[in-house]
């Protein structure tokens, strides 16, 4: 348990440091902007993760539809199969990341799994839509 908690402050504290380099990494300078901003209040951070889930998810949808277009019958129905099952694995996996503590963290911890999950697979849906058959 004690290494649960220890992954659970790391993703709080990488959420919290994004920093000057964040859109190299993916996030928008929106975002990195907000979260300096949040003095590390809790509403405040999860404000500006709301957002940026929104616009990750967008990306997402976007890369998704690309990727679908990029790939033979065969594989849609492959990719399909699997975003379904991806998105399920994110809900649950997320949802047990933000129950560990019973803490305020709780919800810090969700959302920024979300984020976090959403921006990668977003990333590999772009790399399979750009080397799809």
């Amino acid at each position: 348990m004690q290494s649960i908690r220890h992954r659970l402050l790391a993703i709080a504290a990488a959420t919290l440091s994004l920093g000057a380099n964040a859109t190299e990494d993916g996030y928008s300078a929106t975002y990195t902007s907000c979260m300096d901003a949040s003095g590390g209040v809790t509403m405040n951070m999860l404000n500006c993760m709301g957002g940026e889930t929104q616009q990750q998810d967008a990306r997402l949808n976007h890369s998704y539809k690309a990727a679908m277009q990029a790939l033979e019958k065969g594989q849609q129905s492959q990719l399909r199969n699997a975003q379904r099952l991806w998105i399920k694995f994110r809900d649950a996996d997320c949802a047990l990341l933000g129950s560990l503590t019973g803490g305020t963290i709780d919800s810090v911890n969700h959302a920024s799994c979300i984020l976090e999950m959403t921006k990668e697979r977003a990333d590999e849906l772009v790399w399979l839509a750009e080397h799809g058959q």
